[in-house]
């Protein structure tokens, strides 16, 4: 029997806030970051709600730094918000808490 890699997807509100759902893992890490959210380009800001984010692992972190990397190259910016604790503590242990800019 064959497992499932953990499932993510985007949803966007009224305001324009994208909202991550599910988990981002060492299981799916590779997917994730071939499929970041779409920052605007042009200095036009994107925000991402990370509240519906399960768990967090140093993958999960790479992701969300890697994501945002890849908006500021292109002139924009990636604004993380309601990250559970979970993520901001990992973020914290591993000193790579201004790479990730949590809101």
């Amino acid at each position: 029997m064959t497992r499932a890699a953990p499932f993510f997807n985007f949803e966007t509100d009224s305001l324009g806030t994208l909202r991550l759902h599910g988990t981002i893992s060492f299981a799916n890490a590779a997917q994730a970051w071939a499929a970041p959210p779409q920052a605007p380009a042009g200095g036009t800001a994107l925000n991402l709600d990370l509240a519906a984010l399960e768990g967090a692992d140093s993958a999960t972190l790479a992701v969300l730094i890697a994501w945002r990397a890849q908006a500021m190259s292109r002139g924009a910016t990636m604004r993380y918000h309601r990250a559970p604790q979970g993520l901001r503590n990992l973020a914290r242990l591993c000193d790579v808490e201004g790479l990730l800019g949590l809101e």
